[in-house]
């Protein structure tokens, strides 16, 4: 009986091995969750009778997150908090902490190993586990420009201009001295075509106190050709600077390039009268040109954000995240995957951050969870006990030649 209670002792040790030299082997496998094998010790019913040894229970994995690194790779991405990525396989859905993703020739984010990474639509992308899941596509065509529907400009207006007789001196573009002020932006048509739009701006004299100014505007091509002109809405101010009145709206019937014609609601939100000089504080355009894609990011909510050379940006899809009531129950595969299994129970999938997910760091990677110095100081200690076991072997097997030699 000794010798299968140290038989066991060996092979117990040797799992103890096995385990420890697995930790090791992965210390810088990304994502990888280091195990503990659990012992139980052996009894017949009998009181009074010695253990019949060891044996080896289950692997109990440790889901204590590892470091995160810094990589400047904009499809790493890191889970800070708890969750999986979740991966369609040619065995389905599987599961992983090892964000080193990539993108494939057919646009779709994946795996180093090919594993598709799942998540939700760009039009899902608030909707978390009510939308269905689907691999992440980045779309790499050229965003399509958008043709400026709304200007909005805030600006001060200087009580030291002199007013002007617009009677006797009624405006025109080519007349500095029918205006006080005045400021350019740009806007873009239908096909993208940027072209430039100056706002002039008159105090007009007799209209009051303070006066009205009076606006008016005119847009000029690339090459400084005067497409079309017009008047703007009438600014009115109280007493203490503030905007009374003053939107309008910027009518184009017809563009150089064949464009749809323009019409740009335009208004002064915020706009003051002071004794300041005359200064633009911000202009909101809601027009771009076409742009061309340039690179992709991962936010921390999961959106997938393609940004393009326009300066304009397109969430392409959001990357899901699953949770389990039971991580320890689940299967680890090859490729720094796991699979769910009856024990783990089923994924519980949302937006990052949302629940008990967590949320993603892009350009970063979770390191391995192991720690060296204790796994090496644990393989000393199951070195120590197979050899422990195995010299108990040697020593029965001289008891049973001195038995064979006393016959």
């Amino acid at each position: 009986m000794s010798l299968t209670t140290e038989l066991s002792g060996v092979q117990a040790a040797q799992t103890y091995l096995d385990t420890v030299g697995n930790n090791i082997a992965n210390v810088d496998t990304t994502g990888f969750k280091s195990s503990t094998p659990d012992f139980a010790d052996l009894y017949v019913t009998a009181a009074a009778t010695p253990g019949l040894g060891v044996e080896t229970g289950s692997l109990a994995q440790s889901f204590v997150q590892g470091t995160i690194n810094q990589t400047g790779n904009p499809l790493d991405v890191a889970i800070n908090g708890n969750g999986f990525f979740q991966v369609q396989t040619s065995d389905g859905i599987d599961y992983t902490q090892d964000g080193s993703f990539q993108m494939n020739s057919a646009g779709q984010l994946t795996t180093a190993s090919g594993g598709l990474v799942l998540g939700y639509g760009p039009t899902a992308s608030g909707s978390g586990g009510a939308a269905a899941l689907q691999p992440i596509q980045i779309n790499t065509a050229s965003l399509p420009a958008s043709a400026t529907g709304t200007l909005s400009i805030n600006l001060n207006l200087p009580t030291g201009d002199t007013p002007i007789n617009t009677t006797t001196n009624p405006f025109s573009i080519g007349n500095a001295a029918s205006y006080n002020e005045s400021t350019s932006t740009a806007v873009y048509d239908s096909l993208g075509t940027s072209d430039t739009l100056t706002t002039y701006y008159t105090a007009v004299s007799g209209s009051g106190s303070p006066p009205e100014w009076q606006t008016n505007w005119g847009l000029t091509s690339a090459n400084g050709t005067l497409i079309a002109s017009g008047t703007g809405p009438t600014l009115s101010f109280d007493s203490s600077g503030a905007l009374v009145s003053g939107s309008g709206t910027i009518k184009v019937s017809t563009l150089p390039d064949g464009a749809a014609p323009l019409n740009i609601a335009l208004n002064y939100t915020g706009s003051t009268l002071s004794d300041l000089a005359f200064g633009v504080n911000a202009i909101q355009n809601n027009g771009t040109g076409s742009g061309q894609f340039s690179s992709v990011s991962i936010s921390a909510n999961g959106q997938v954000v393609g940004q393009y050379s326009n300066g304009g940006t397109e969430v392409l899809g959001t990357i899901a995240l699953a949770n389990f009531s039971n991580p320890q129950g689940l299967i680890p595969i090859s490729d720094n995957l796991w699979q769910a299994s009856t024990a783990s129970g089923p994924p519980l999938s949302g937006v990052p951050g949302s629940g008990s997910l967590g949320q993603l760091q892009s350009s970063a990677l979770e390191n391995s969870n192991v720690d060296l110095t204790s796994q090496l100081v644990q393989l000393i200690v199951a070195q120590q006990a197979y050899q422990a076991n195995t010299q108990g072997i040697n020593v029965d097997q001289q008891d049973f030649q001195k038995l064979i030699t006393i016959q």
